[in-house]
């Protein structure tokens, strides 16, 4: 539970405040938003937390899995299709734009580690 909470606040506090919003039920979370958040919670290993996020939205779960599924079944017979959909160009989008909202004293450190975890860049 100690983990699960250090995970949590340091996220809330390096995240947009739009992001936040959505992560307090200020404001519904759509699949993109669940999929982006989740995506940028695992790389940054905040492993506790994602999981609470996937207990808390398990709808969005069940839809983020479907999906995935899907796209999975695209792959075997269209193995570029991540290429194609510029999936990695998407990825990075997310990574910048959270970066773009830590304080400028932490960016560096919070792109390399993202970028490290991703491979991306």
């Amino acid at each position: 539970m100690e983990q699960l909470v250090k995970e949590e606040s340091t996220f809330l506090s390096l995240c947009s405040p739009h992001d936040r919003d959505l992560l307090t039920g200020r404001i519904d979370m759509t699949l993109q938003d669940f999929e982006r958040i989740t995506y940028l919670t695992m790389a940054l290993d905040y492993v506790e937390y994602s999981l609470d996020l996937h207990k808390r939205y398990i709808e969005l779960t069940v839809k983020l899995t479907r999906q995935l599924e899907r796209e999975n079944q695209i792959l075997a017979d269209y193995p570029a299709y991540y290429l194609d959909e510029d999936t990695a160009e998407t990825y990075q989008k997310w990574i910048d734009d959270f970066c773009n909202h830590i304080p400028a004293d932490k960016q560096e450190y919070y792109r390399n580690k993202l970028n490290t975890q991703t491979g991306l860049r």
